[in-house]
């Protein structure tokens, strides 16, 4: 379980916890982790906590090591770590050290941990499955968040091609795409313009339909209950776009310039 310390992690790392399974929680932030693994270990948990920047391969391959190490078989993978990164700016002001930021978490964190997990996956012939956190903003995009719905995007893709290369092997896969969830990450921000959505889920509303898919061949998990309408007012635009006709012959796409200036050889 990554990005294990707080949120979806936290709520995801109870859940399965409090039905019997073993579970590692890793996350970067050691201090918070291992006092939330305390607290659930209180409650007869069965969980063990890493410390673990998920952004560094070996690192990642380590903690895959020690996940296989400790539990012996591994049956589902939750690819969660995740940051939300600034927000409210327009691409062209987002510092780009911070946008790479938010990809190395979002996007590069989640393909370390597949290229770590999946081949060990795979070598013991196990039914397994792994869980990839998107985010409704992997399909509708506001105004003032380039950052994390990109690197949304990014991950969705992941997800997909994941599905279809595992296709006929016994391990699923799932994307998840919560709306807004009230955890730590989002609490005080406003939805960025254009975005749309008007609902909010708990955490553990989330864990508990991650829970429910496992074992499935459920590849999309929707949390909140305005994802059908804010998705079919997307792809109602891309049917608008593409239903429309293509220029005629004698239309002029774009102003042609009056004059030109010939250069001289």
């Amino acid at each position: 379980m990554t990005g294990a310390a707080s949120g979806i992690g936290l709520a995801l790392s109870a859940r399965f916890a409090r039905a019997g399974a073993r579970v590692v929680m890793a996350d970067v932030a050691g201090d918070a982790l291992h006092r939330r693994a305390a607290e659930l270990t209180a409650q007869d948990a069965q969980v063990t906590a890493v410390t673990a920047d998920l952004t560094d391969p070996d690192a990642v391959e380590q903690l895959a090591d020690r996940a296989f190490g400790l539990l012996g078989d591994v049956d589902v993978v939750c690819n969660n770590a995740g940051v939300l990164g600034p927000v409210g700016q327009p691409l062209w002001e987002v510092p780009l050290e911070r946008m790479r930021q938010v990809f190395e978490v979002n996007h590069w964190a989640h393909v370390l941990v597949a290229r770590a997990f999946v081949p060990r996956l795979l070598e013991r012939g196990r039914p397994a499955h792994l869980i990839h956190t998107a985010s409704m903003s992997a399909f509708v995009v506001g105004a003032g968040s380039a950052a994390y719905a990109a690197s949304k995007h990014a991950d969705l893709a992941v997800a997909r091609s994941l599905r279809a290369d595992l296709r006929g092997t016994g391990i699923r896969v799932s994307v998840l795409c919560p709306g807004r969830v009230d955890t730590p990450m989002v609490q005080g921000l406003t939805a960025p313009r254009g975005a749309g959505g008007d609902t909010t889920v708990s955490a553990e509303d989330v864990a508990g339909l991650v829970w429910e898919a496992l074992g499935t061949d459920r590849f999309y998990l929707f949390s909140n209950s305005d994802a059908p309408q804010r998705l079919r007012d997307q792809f109602d635009d891309v049917r608008r776009h593409v239903s429309l006709p293509p220029p005629s012959p004698e239309e002029e796409p774009w102003p042609a310039p009056k004059a030109t200036t010939a250069m001289k050889p």
